[in-house]
């Protein structure tokens, strides 16, 4: 049974690759609307023609997370248009930054500072020129991709750690301040999603151990994000608000098990 979608209008921001495109494809096919957001408009333009040949309704608009001017015109344009914004999907991140996103001492600050502006202050930016339209309408929801970095510690990449964990800090911030208005923002965490650049990656990635470490039996596609994506945009996630919830095969689980002080002592 689809997914209560149909006719809404959802915004995706980061739309033309990777989990952004296939959850437009999701969308498309529960009957959304679907605006594909992203910065490149030849590409852009292309996958939207092929959602459309598909039998999806979607069309491109340039979204950028560094430009909050372009954000605010993209809304309005989508709402002059439609009529109406229902959902907002924030997935755009800047990954060519964590090359250089090792530790405080010898990370470059740029780094630092970009991968909040674009991974922290860009969703901020979209959901700042988002509800508005949402709250005139009487409600909407709000789904952002943030990580587990966020919720792990690491030696490395304390940027988009910092970054992804504002992200869930500005998730519950926007639940808890609009809820009452019918707002509901939501967060996933991915866990090891198998995405065309990260099979480009190949044996840069620790996959056998990933997959050993991960409980489920294989490792993340990016429909399970699309799926989860779709469900919170829709009216039968109704009441789920303030949530960050984790798409990762009980990985995280895994992680916090994997040292258990208590592990083997008799229960009284």
């Amino acid at each position: 049974m689809p997914y209560s979608l149909q006719s809404k209008v959802i915004v995706i921001v980061g739309a033309t690759q990777g989990i952004g495109a296939v959850a437009a494809e999701r969308l498309c096919a529960e009957g959304a609307t679907v605006i594909v957001g992203g910065v490149s408009v030849e590409r852009g333009k292309a996958f939207a023609e092929e959602l459309r040949s598909a039998s999806g309704k979607a069309e491109f608009r340039v979204a950028d997370l560094r430009d909050g001017e372009g954000l605010i015109k993209l809304m309005n344009n989508v709402a002059e248009a439609h009529g109406r914004i229902d959902g907002l999907f924030n997935n755009g991140a800047d990954l060519a930054l964590l090359e250089g996103d090792t530790d405080i001492l010898n990370m470059d600050l740029r780094i630092f500072r970009e991968s909040l502006k674009v991974d922290l202050e860009g969703y901020l930016l979209a959901c700042r020129a988002a509800l508005p339209h949402m709250l005139r309408q009487g409600g909407g929801s709000i789904v952002q991709t943030s990580s587990l970095a966020a919720s792990r510690a690491d030696t490395m990449m304390p940027a988009y750690s910092c970054a992804k964990a504002g992200v869930d800090a500005l998730t519950r911030h926007i639940a808890m301040r609009w809820g009452k208005q019918n707002i509901r923002c939501n967060a996933i965490q991915p866990g090891m999603i198998m995405t065309s650049k990260a099979i480009a990656m190949g044996d840069s990635l620790p996959l056998d151990a990933i997959r050993a470490f991960t409980p489920a039996p294989r490792l993340g596609d990016p429909k399970d994000i699309a799926a989860l994506a779709a469900f919170l945009l829709s009216d039968d996630a109704a009441f789920i608000n303030g949530q960050i919830l984790q798409a990762d095969g009980g990985l995280h689980t895994a992680l916090i098990r994997s040292f258990n002080p208590f592990e083997g002592l008799a229960s009284n």
